[in-house]
């Protein structure tokens, strides 16, 4: 099959296509063509790309295809659990994510939310006690939220890993295996690395 010319080969919703074609996204990077039709099926995927080769909308704007049924404008927070879960080795990458998820989802009524250490609790607390389909987090930072019930990974449907061979490095796999023990056991598991350890 040859790799698709454009967004619009895949199937994506008019909402997607229109707040990426703002973006100036025309042709899909490799990593793109490849992860796209894999998670939209609902597959884990592991996939190895070079930092800045597009990994984020190969794993964010399916997994926003696949919430987006669950999109609504109620004001109720328990209409907004969490259902996607990207955890990101560090505060930079978490923001850069959330950045890009935020214009991809603009036209959705679907909530995007980025948490991370080093920085006052109090306005992220109150972003997920509101509400939020798609979380970014760094591990430890959301773990403390956990614990202050701040928000519920209980409804989380996917699960990515970002740059998954920086937080191994880093030596944040007890973290990492502690969310994983508080999301349901049923999920859809994205990896994505630059290079590929053998852990």
């Amino acid at each position: 099959m040859s790799d698709p010319k454009d967004f619009t080969h895949f199937g994506l919703d008019p909402l997607l296509l229109a707040a990426i074609a703002e973006m100036g996204y025309a042709t899909p990077t490799p990593i793109q063509a490849k992860a796209i039709p894999a998670v939209l099926k609902g597959k884990d995927v592991m996939g190895a790309a070079q930092t800045g080769t597009g990994k984020t909308a190969g794993f964010g704007l399916p997994m926003l295809q696949r919430l987006l049924s669950h999109a609504n404008t109620s004001m109720s927070p328990a209409r907004h659990p969490v259902r996607g879960l990207i955890l990101t080795p560090t505060r930079e990458l978490a923001e850069q994510v959330a950045d890009n998820l935020k214009k991809y989802a603009s036209k959705t009524a679907l909530r995007v939310t980025c948490v991370y250490g080093g920085v006052d609790m109090d306005p992220q607390t109150e972003a997920l006690r509101k509400g939020c389909e798609i979380v970014i987090a760094t591990p430890g930072r959301l773990l403390d939220h956990i614990q202050q019930r701040n928000t519920s990974l209980s409804q989380v449907q996917i699960v990515v890993l970002d740059e998954a061979d920086r937080m191994l490095d880093m030596g944040f796999i007890p973290d990492i295996e502690r969310i994983g023990k508080l999301v349901p056991f049923t999920r859809q598991t994205l990896f994505f690395t630059a290079t590929m350890p053998t852990d």
